[in-house]
């Protein structure tokens, strides 16, 4: 009986190192997910008081594909605009507006917001 449950776990074991684990965690995927934290939103009155240049404009999308798939969003459509204004090495962004599509050929709903990308001095630049 013991020589059976050494026989049958040598073979488990053997069949576990064909086992390969794969992950999306990689230095890429961090630095996408954390990009937004980069981009603080900023309104017109706080700009007043604060150095800064604008960049150029910016807009981020988000678009509901299918009727089974989550409503367009204006939280994702700020967020991927945020992330537009990293990649532009932004440290800031005030939005304008966002708008609600109508429907069409791609997006069941679509949402995207317009913004200026911002380099803001802090005070911690000086």
């Amino acid at each position: 009986m013991n020589r059976l449950f050494i026989i049958t776990f040598i073979a488990f074991l053997s069949g576990c190192s064909q086992f390969q684990f794969t992950s999306n965690l990689d230095k890429k995927n961090f630095d996408q997910y954390f990009k937004p934290s980069q981009v603080t939103i900023y309104e017109k009155n706080e700009l007043l008081n604060l150095k800064h240049t604008t960049l150029g404009a910016v807009d981020g999308g988000s678009c509901q594909e299918e009727e089974k798939d989550l409503p367009a969003s204006i939280k994702e459509a700020r967020t991927n605009a945020r992330i537009n204004a990293a990649d532009m090495h932004a440290n800031g962004i005030i939005f304008q507006t966002c708008l609600n599509f109508e429907p069409d050929n791609f997006c069941v709903s679509n949402i995207i917001c317009y913004g200026q990308a911002l380099d803001v001095k802090t005070s911690d630049d000086d």
